[in-house]
């Protein structure tokens, strides 16, 4: 997997692979060695094991570690855990045999650890038995920071990525005018792929190829699973779709964006999206069935973005986004779409009132902290379109975002794209392009000053 970038910032390289028949590891009951089987693995070798409580105990040195084993329609249960701590289940089941990561750690203590792989005899999803297969196991070590400052900053000249999406249409020359009008480069480009149609959407497309040779990097919002036709996110968690996902892992290799965002299943706390999440269960089984797909082919991976709508959550039942969150070790952003409405911020006091109540920017950046992960804002914009509940041409909503954002540039904030549209119905958020009477309803003359005298 070579190096990559962890969740807390900080730059890992890989140490070492650990395969099935390595001294440093311990098998306690009944595992079988399995040669040449399907599926193929590195070393043409893995163990498995159907009965109840057989152990494989992994002795490492590092401070990340990625387990891979074995998915397949008899697939059971394993827990992992590190170190004694709490266990994490994880269910193996897929509905052809594959090779898959079964669970990466959090960031730990670079030092000696032991990693307990525990087959629990139980199975779930729709699997026959409660056969485990184990493969291998990746470990990585910390590689400290640079202690100056990098001699490649941002094409923006900002301590974080900035971009926006291309409008009307998703092309560079789009989001160039727009980052010329603004006065600075855009780092970042925010395309959405198809959502009628699984080749639109995980082959090589235009949300990839409209930008080939375009020098920055893109932020890509996926949904897990096409729109109207039958898909759902209870069908998505038994990993049917996996096949789908290790294709688009291969797409950003084969076009050369594997260092960009993937925002996942975004807004899933809305109720607009058909994998809106309304069974919290199925969404987060799903969505880390989408990351571990991703990674399987990706090299290297990308950043994979969990991102919610700000405000009111409709979604799930209990209206907190975060029982929506997948979990540490298949996040590596948190982010947020944050709109000048529901409520609307007039005032300084009301942006920081929204902000710090649950669904507000401030709220999930604090949640972003307490896991150790990096910060985006997929989508942000001032309100002037579809509805009365914005605050319409508001340069003080564009002053809070940037002194919010000011803030917290180098305490985890990675990116920010502002949302420009001008079409009916949508929010109405155009700094930028020349009202028409038909295309282009909205332009905020008095925001667009306020951004192009910041940014």
């Amino acid at each position: 997997m070579g190096g990559r970038i962890n969740p807390a910032l900080a730059v890992f390289e890989q140490t070492g692979t650990i395969e099935d028949d390595s001294r440093q590891l311990n098998y306690v009951n009944v595992w079988t060695t399995c040669g040449g089987c399907a599926p193929p693995t590195d070393n043409s070798s893995y163990r498995y094991s159907v009965k109840a409580g057989a152990t494989v105990g992994i002795r490492f040195t590092g401070a990340q570690i990625d387990i891979y084993g074995i998915r397949s329609p008899q697939g059971g249960i394993i827990t992992v855990s590190i170190d004694g701590q709490t266990p994490y289940a994880v269910n193996t089941f897929a509905p052809s045999s594959n090779k898959a990561l079964l669970y990466r750690s959090s960031v730990l203590s670079d030092g000696p650890h032991t990693a307990f792989v525990v087959n629990v005899g139980r199975s779930a999803g729709g699997s026959t038995g409660t056969w485990v297969g184990f493969d291998k196991a990746d470990t990585f070590h910390e590689i400290a920071p640079p202690t100056t400052p990098p001699t490649q900053p941002n094409r923006s000249g900002l301590p974080w990525l900035s971009g926006v999406n291309g409008d009307p249409i998703m092309v560079p020359a789009t989001v160039d005018s727009f980052c010329a009008d603004r006065g600075s480069p855009c780092d970042l480009s925010h395309v959405f792929v198809s959502r009628n149609n699984w080749q639109g959407m995980v082959a090589p497309s235009w949300a990839e190829q409209n930008f080939a040779g375009w020098p920055g990097r893109l932020v890509i919002s996926v949904p897990p699973f096409p729109e109207s036709i039958g898909a759902s996110l209870e069908t998505c968690a038994t990993g049917a779709y996996d096949t789908y996902w290790r294709q688009f892992g291969n797409t950003l290799n084969s076009t050369g964006r594997q260092n960009s965002i993937i925002r996942i299943a975004w807004e899933g706390n809305g109720d607009w999206y058909q994998w809106s999440g309304r069974n919290p269960t199925a969404y987060v089984n799903c969505w880390r069935k989408v990351a571990d797909a991703i990674r399987a082919t990706a090299n290297p991976d990308p950043l994979l973005d969990w991102s919610i709508n700000a405000h009111y959550s409709q979604n799930p039942p209990s209206h907190n986004p975060t029982d929506l969150y997948p979990g540490d070790q298949w996040v590596d952003l948190i982010g947020i779409d944050a709109y000048d409405h529901y409520p609307p911020s007039r005032t300084s006091a009301e942006f920081t009132k929204q902000a710090n109540e649950t669904g507000g920017i401030t709220w999930l950046w604090n949640f972003a902290r307490q896991h150790g992960k990096l910060f985006g804002v997929g989508e942000w914009g001032v309100v002037s379109g579809r509805d009365d509940n914005g605050a319409g041409d508001n340069p003080n909503y564009i002053q809070f975002m940037w002194d919010w954002l000011r803030e917290r540039a180098g305490k985890g904030l990675y990116y920010e794209n502002y949302f420009n549209t001008c079409e009916p119905p949508n929010v109405g958020s155009n700094l930028y392009r020349p009202t028409d009477t038909e295309h282009c309803l909205f332009k905020n003359n008095q925001s667009a000053l306020r951004y192009g005298t910041l940014w």
